[in-house]
């Protein structure tokens, strides 16, 4: 009974607050169509494309580089133009990535002219993602409201692999980044929808690297080293045992779908037990979770494994809502979201760069492993 009172009073809360509506209507769209594309993209440059792995390491060091350059830039722009004007200008960005993409089959397009498109896309939409997030969730309601968005992107990716993995069976990869095109032009409506706050948060980027501490940096370093192992050296890794694309698609619908349903669960887990408990219990889980994916070697243990994608919402969403509460508690929201996303990417940074020393799957999981303790450091 108090799950369902839980529930619906996270539907409710939903229904009452139109500036948070608007963002996660937002983000389900961008979520859905991301969703389509991002576990194949890794795969794409690999099997498809011919990359090399050396040459794909390289391609997302140089995205992870230009995407913490872009912070600086999109939070600039974000204090002049305002948020959701910034989380717009991010579309065509984002598009004009996906559309230059399927033309690296014929034409000889720079990597890093492609990595620098993406990632200033990147930059600025998620400085206006969580400004929004900071600015509008209330404290005392935060880690709800942030389990909230976070099942909103985890229910958004549902069909979208799956989805995506339909068209590569019966179209091409041409097909699927006009498709995820269309959808990203479509999550810009949302937006429109109430007035841009045009708040002047103060903004130095000479204090950015003030706003946090030694803590908080490498807390977000093994953040962002789990997120980049997820995000693509795990998909190319099971690609190999898989072998088809529609097979990686159900995989990652599972996978949305086991993170949607642990999203609704995961703000309570983290009220009852608080926070940084949540984040200690986290935190072990996701090293676990990672020694463990050492050993998978069949389709079986890539079904098993991706049902244990719940340990990440269980994680982050304590993390993230800290992290939140860091910011406005900073009163230099901007400056410390920087801060965050800088060394995010040099987390991901890290294990690119590790993967590209090792050419080792397996050593990159361990390392990515051992790293999940700097989480207790937040």
């Amino acid at each position: 009974m108090q799950r369902d009172d839980h529930i619906n009073g996270s539907i409710l809360h939903f229904i009452k607050h139109r500036e948070l509506n608007e963002i996660y209507l937002s983000i389900a769209l961008r979520f859905f169509a991301l969703s389509m594309i991002g576990i194949f993209l890794p795969v794409y440059f690999l099997f498809d494309l011919g990359f090399s792995l050396e040459l794909v390491m390289y391609f997302f060091i140089i995205f992870s580089v230009f995407f913490a350059i872009s912070a600086f830039i999109g939070a600039k722009i974000a204090t002049k133009i305002g948020f959701k004007h910034a989380i717009l200008l991010s579309i065509p960005f984002l598009i004009a990535f996906f559309l230059l993409l399927p033309l690296l089959e014929t034409y000889r397009i720079p990597l890093f002219l492609l990595a620098a498109i993406g990632a200033f896309s990147h930059g600025l939409y998620w400085i206006g993602h969580h400004t929004d997030l900071a600015k509008f969730t209330a404290k005392k309601k935060r880690v709800k409201q942030v389990g909230w968005s976070f099942f909103i992107n985890s229910a958004a990716t549902l069909l979208g692999p799956l989805v995506g993995g339909l068209i590569l069976t019966y179209f091409n990869f041409t097909i699927l980044f006009t498709v995820g095109s269309i959808i990203l032009l479509a999550s810009t409506i949302p937006l429109f929808f109430s007035k841009e706050f045009y708040e002047k948060f103060p903004f130095s980027v000479k204090k950015v690297f003030k706003r946090g501490t030694i803590r908080d940096a490498l807390t977000f370093i093994s953040q962002g080293m789990e997120i980049g192992a997820a995000g693509v050296l795990w998909p190319i890794f099971i690609f190999f045992i898989l072998g088809q694309y529609f097979v990686l698609g159900i995989i990652g619908t599972i996978s949305g779908a086991v993170g949607a349903l642990s999203c609704l669960f995961a703000g309570t887990f983290s009220e009852k037990v608080g926070k940084r408990t949540a984040i200690r219990i986290g935190a072990f889980s996701l090293s676990a979770l990672w020694f463990l994916r050492v050993i998978v070697q069949t389709v079986t243990h890539v079904y098993v494994m991706t049902f244990f994608s719940f340990l990440q919402t269980f994680s982050y969403v304590p993390l993230d809502t800290l992290a939140y509460n860091k910011a406005r508690f900073s009163r230099r929201i901007v400056e410390f979201l920087v801060f965050r996303e800088i060394f995010l990417n040099l987390g991901r940074v890290i294990i690119y760069l590790f993967m590209l020393i090792t050419a080792s799957y397996i050593a990159s999981f361990i390392f990515t492993g051992v790293a999940q303790v700097l989480l207790l450091l937040f």
